[in-house]
C-alpha cells in the first residue's frame, strides 16, 4: 500500500495579524516550531500563548492559539480531537471573519481525515466563500490548495490545475514561501497521478527550494514525493537517501504520521531492489507505529508483507509469528481477507516439509477465497508445486491446469493483489514450472500453447485478440500456413530454455541451455556490435557464432533459405538482432540474407483481428524539431529524410509537421488514427525503469509513450527512426516495453523501431531505400530487408552491423 504526503495538513497559520506584545511574538514562535516540525514545542508554546491570552481575555489571540493547536493535532493524525476543539463559534465581527474562514477550512480538513469526503467539500466551498468575504488571500489560498487537492484525488485534473495555480499566485503576491510550496508539491501530484514522473520531479524539486531549511515539515514532504518519482523512475539510491534523511527529520520532529510513510517507502524501495534483508526494519517500525497509532488496517498491510519476506529468505519461523499477527490484526480491523493470510500459512507450512498441512491450508484457501481469482490460481499453483515434489506428475498437470484456466480468465483483475512482492514475475515463474512440466511429460504441442498464452495480454485487451486464450496445435498450424511464415517462439527458463519451430504441418521441440548461459552471451554480442562497431563476417566474434549454435542451428532442418520467419523472443533475446547473427561455412553471411525476419509479441496475437479500419493512403511525418538541449543536437540529416520519405510515399494529403511545428500537441491534434503511415525523425529519451515514460523530444517539450498509446491508429506502419524506439526494459510476458509497444497497443499493425542508439547519415539512406520499397508495393517486413541489404552491400562502413541491425520490425498483422 503506497500512498503519497499530500499536504493537506501541513499549511499556513494566517497572516493577517493585529500585533499585541508578547502575543504576537508568542505565536509568531509556536508557528515557526510548527512550520519547522518541532510539533512538541509547538505544541507547549500554543499552551502559554493560549494561558495567556485567556488571562488577558484577550479573544483575539485565544482563538488564534486554539486555530494553531488544532492544526497541529491534525498533523498527528488526531483529527477527533481536533473536531472537538473547533466545536464553539467564532466571535461575530469583521476582524475575526479570516478566523472563522479558517475555523471552516479546518473542520473541512478534519473530516477528510476520517474519511467524510463529500462533507469536506461542502465545508471547504463554504469556507471558500467566508474567506472571499473577509477578503483573508492567506486563507483563500490555502482552500484553493485543499480543493486542489481533492480534485486532484478525484482526477478533476483540469479543475485542480486551475485551483492550485490561483493559489500559487497568490504566494507569490503574499511573498509567502510555505504556500508557495504547498501549491507547488499538489502541482507536481497532479503530474505524478499522471504518470509523468519526470515532470512532477521537477514540481517537488521547486517546492523543495521554496522550503528550504526553516519549513521542515514542508520540505520533507516535497522530498518524500520526489522520493517516489525517484523510485519510479529507477533511481532507487536517491530515493533511499531522501526517504533516509526524512525519516531523520520525524524521528526529531515527533510527527509520526509522515515518519510511517517515510519508513514504509523506505522498505518498499529495499524491496524492488532485491534487498529483502534490510527492508525488514523499515517495515518493522511502520508495523509498530501504525499498530500505536491505532491505523489497524494498514499495519496488518505490513505484518503481511514481512511473513512474504521472511518467506523469500526461508525463516519460516518469522514467517509464522508476522502472518499470525497479520491474521489477529486484521480481526481487530474487521478486515475479511483472511484467505490471504492462509495462502501465506499454506506456503509456511510448505516450505517446513509439512505436504499434508499445507495441502490442507491451499485447500482452506480456496474454499474461503472462492471469489478472489488471485488467491484461486496461487493455491492451485501451490497443490501443483507439492504434487511435482511428491513426484505425482499427472496431479501437478491437473493443479497447475487449474490455475492457468483461472489466470487466462481473469489475468486482469489479478493485478488487485494485497502483496507488495512481484507479482508478474511470480506469475511468470508460474508459468515456467508448467511448461517445464509439460516437456517432461513430452506434451510439446500443449507446452508452446502454455507458454505463448503467457505472453503480449495487455496487447491482446486492445485487440479483443485470442491470445487470452490458448490456441490448439491446429491454431498454430494454420497461422502458419495463412502467413506462409515458419513460427519461432522461445521460452529462457533458470534450469532449461525451449524453442518451437512451426511448420503448416508440424510442431518440433528443442531444449535449449538455461537462460544464465545465454544473457552474457547475448550482451557480449550486443557490446561488440553496438560499441565496438564490430564487423562479424570479417572478424570472427565467438558470442556470436556461440549464438548462432544455440538457438538457429538446432532448427535449421525446418527453416529452409528463403524462409518468411515470424519470431517470438523471450528474455534477453528481445535485446538480440537474430538478423546479425553469422552463419557458418566458407562464405561469410548473415542470417538476413537467408531469411525474411519479423517480430511478434505473441504467436496467439497474430491469430487476432486487429481493426479492419484501412484508412486512406496518407503519411503524418514528425521530425527535425527544435531543442535547445545540447545533450540532444540537432540531426544533420533529418530535413533530408523528411523530404525523402515524403516524396518516397507520394499523395498530396500527407501532413509533415517540422521544426517549430512538431509538437506534442500538433501531434495530437492531426488526427493520427486517419493516416496509413506514421514516422519519427527526432531524437528519443528510453526510460528503464518506467518505460511507458520514454518520450521523443519535440518542439515545445516531450511526446510520452503512455500518450501515444491511449490515441487509437489503424496505420498499418509506424517507423521510429529515433534513438532506442524499441525501449529499455523487458516485462514479464510483454516484452521489451518501449514506443514500439506503446503504438501496437495503440492499434498500429506494423512498427519499425530501433535497438539501440542510431546513425543519422545510415538512418537516412535506410529510410529512404525502405520507403522506395514501400512504393513499389512491397510488404513492411520485405521493404525493411531490402533497405538493410542495400546497406550490407555499401562497400564502406555502412555494411556494419551497428548501422542497418537496430531497425527491427514489429508485427500483429503480418
Amino acid at each position: 500500500m503506497r500512498w503519497l504526503a499530500v499536504l493537506a495538513l501541513v499549511l499556513h497559520c494566517g497572516c493577517s495579524l493585529t500585533r499585541t506584545e508578547p502575543l504576537d511574538r508568542l505565536l509568531e514562535a509556536a508557528r515557526g516550531e510548527f512550520l519547522a516540525g518541532e510539533l512538541p514545542n509547538a505544541q507547549a508554546s500554543v499552551e502559554r500563548g493560549l494561558s495567556l491570552a485567556e488571562s488577558r481575555r484577550d479573544l483575539f489571540f485565544q482563538w488564534q492559539f486554539r486555530l494553531l493547536r488544532a492544526e497541529i493535532l491534525l498533523n498527528n493524525t488526531r483529527a477527533q480531537e481536533s473536531v472537538a476543539q473547533l466545536g464553539e463559534s467564532v466571535p461575530p465581527g469583521l476582524r475575526f471573519a479570516p478566523l472563522a474562514a479558517r475555523k471552516l477550512m479546518l473542520q473541512a480538513q478534519a473530516l477528510s481525515i476520517l474519511g467524510h469526503a463529500d462533507q469536506s467539500v461542502n465545508l471547504l466551498t463554504e469556507a471558500r466563500r467566508a474567506a472571499e468575504a473577509a477578503q483573508a488571500v492567506d486563507v483563500l489560498a490555502e482552500i484553493e490548495i485543499l480543493l486542489g487537492s481533492q480534485a486532484g484525488k478525484s482526477q478533476h485534473y483540469d479543475a485542480a490545475e486551475h485551483l492550485l495555480r490561483s493559489a500559487l499566485n497568490r504566494a507569490r503576491l503574499l511573498h509567502s514561501p510555505h504556500l508557495e510550496a504547498s501549491a507547488l508539491v499538489n502541482l507536481g501530484l497532479i503530474r505524478f497521478r499522471r504518470h509523468r514522473y519526470d515532470e512532477a520531479a521537477g514540481f517537488f524539486e521547486e517546492a523543495s527550494l521554496r522550503a528550504g531549511p526553516r519549513l521542515q515539515v514542508l520540505y520533507s514532504v516535497a522530498q518524500g514525493n520526489l522520493g517516489i518519482c525517484y523510485s519510479d523512475l529507477g533511481e532507487y539510491d536517491r530515493a533511499i537517501q531522501i526517504y533516509n534523511r526524512s525519516v531523520a527529520l520525524h524521528e526529531h520532529s515527533g510527527s509520526k504520521f509522515y515518519l510511517r510513510y517515510y519508513l514504509a517507502e523506505a522498505g518498499h524501495v529495499y524491496l524492488l531492489k532485491g534487498e529483502w534483508k534490510t527492508a525488514i526494519p523499515y517495515l518493522q517500525r511502520a508495523l509498530a507505529i501504525d499498530s500505536e497509532m491505532g491505523r489497524t488496517a494498514d499495519a496488518a498491510v505490513w505484518a503481511g508483507n514481512l511473513s512474504a519476506v521472511y518467506s523469500e529468505l526461508g525463516d519460516w519461523q518469522n514467517a509464522a509469528t508476522l502472518n499470525s499477527e497479520a491474521i489477529r490484526l486484521k480481526t481487530s480491523a474487521g478486515v475479511k481477507t483472511l484467505f490471504y493470510n492462509s495462502l501465506n500459512s499454506a506456503r509456511i507450512a510448505a516450505g517446513q516439509g509439512d505436504s499434508d498441512e499445507a495441502i490442507h491450508l491451499y485447500q482452506q484457501a480456496l474454499a474461503d477465497g472462492n471469489d478472489d481469482p488471485s488467491v484461486i490460481w496461487a493455491a492451485h499453483e501451490g497443490l501443483g508445486a507439492i504434487a511435482l515434489q511428491q513426484h505425482q506428475s499427472a496431479e501437478a498437470v491437473r493443479q497447475f491446469e487449474a490455475a492457468i484456466d483461472v489466470v487466462e480468465k481473469t489475468r486482469s483483475d489479478l493485478l488487485r493483489t494485497e502483496f507488495k512482492l512481484p507479482f508478474l514475475t511470480r506469475l511468470i515463474q508460474f508459468y515456467g514450472e508448467y511448461v517445464d512440466t509439460l516437456i517432461d511429460q513430452n506434451q510439446f504441442d500443449r507446452g508452446l500453447a502454455v507458454a505463448d498464452s503467457s505472453r503480449a495480454q495487455i496487447l491482446a485487451e486492445r485487440y479483443d485478440s485470442p491470445a487470452a486464450r490458448r490456441l490448439a496445435p491446429d491454431a498454430f498450424h494454420a497461422l502458419a500456413r495463412q502467413s506462409n511464415s515458419v513460427l519461432l517462439s522461445y521460452w529462457l527458463g533458470p534450469a532449461r530454455s525451449h524453442a518451437w519451430v512451426v511448420t503448416g504441418t508440424e510442431i518440433h521441440h528443442v531444449e535449449l541451455p538455461p537462460a544464465a548461459q545465454i544473457e552474457p552471451l547475448v550482451r557480449e554480442y550486443q557490446d561488440a556490435i553496438e560499441r565496438r562497431l564490430a564487423d562479424p563476417l570479417r572478424t570472427r566474434i565467438p558470442a556470436g557464432d556461440r549464438l548462432y549454435q544455440l538457438l538457429i542451428q538446432p532448427l535449421r532442418a525446418w527453416i529452409p533459405a528463403g524462409s518468411r520467419v515470424i519470431l517470438t523472443p523471450d528474455g534477453a533475446l528481445h535485446g538480440l538482432n537474430f538478423e546479425s547473427l553469422p552463419l557458418p561455412g566458407d562464405t561469410p553471411r548473415y542470417l538476413i540474407q537467408e531469411v525474411t525476419l519479423s517480430l511478434a509479441p505473441s504467436l496467439a496475437l497474430l491469430a487476432g483481428k486487429p481493426p479492419d479500419s484501412h484508412p486512406a493512403h496518407r503519411l503524418l511525418l514528425l521530425g527535425d524539431p527544435i531543442t535547445n538541449d545540447p545533450a540532444f543536437p540537432a540531426l544533420t540529416n533529418a530535413p533530408a529524410e523528411i523530404a525523402a520519405v515524403s516524396r518516397r510515399f507520394g499523395g498530396d494529403a500527407n501532413v509533415v509537421l517540422s521544426r517549430e511545428a512538431a509538437t506534442p500537441d500538433a501531434w495530437r491534434k492531426s488526427g493520427p488514427g486517419a493516416f496509413s503511415a506514421i514516422h519519427f525523425t527526432t531524437h528519443a529519451v528510453a526510460n528503464r525503469e518506467s518505460p511507458l515514460d520514454s518520450a521523443v523530444l519535440l518542439s515545445t517539450g516531450k511526446l510520452y509513450a503512455r500518450d501515444v498509446m491511449d490515441v487509437p491508429l489503424t496505420a498499418d506502419l509506424v517507423t521510429f527512426s529515433a534513438c532506442r524506439g524499441v525501449g529499455l526494459r523487458t516485462y514479464s510476458g510483454e516484452g521489451l516495453v518501449g514506443f514500439s509497444w506503446a503504438f501496437l497497443r495503440a492499434g498500429a499493425r506494423n512498427v519499425i523501431a530501433g535497438l539501440w542508439d542510431v546513425n543519422d547519415q545510415s538512418t537516412a539512406i535506410l529510410m529512404d531505400t525502405l520507403y522506395a520499397e514501400l512504393a513499389a508495393g512491397k510488404r513492411p517486413a520485405d521493404a525493411l530487408r531490402t533497405a538493410k541489404l542495400s546497406l550490407i552491400a555499401n562497400p564502406g562502413n555502412l555494411h556494419k552491423p551497428y548501422y542497418w541491425a537496430p531497425f527491427q520490425l514489429y508485427t500483429v498483422a503480418p
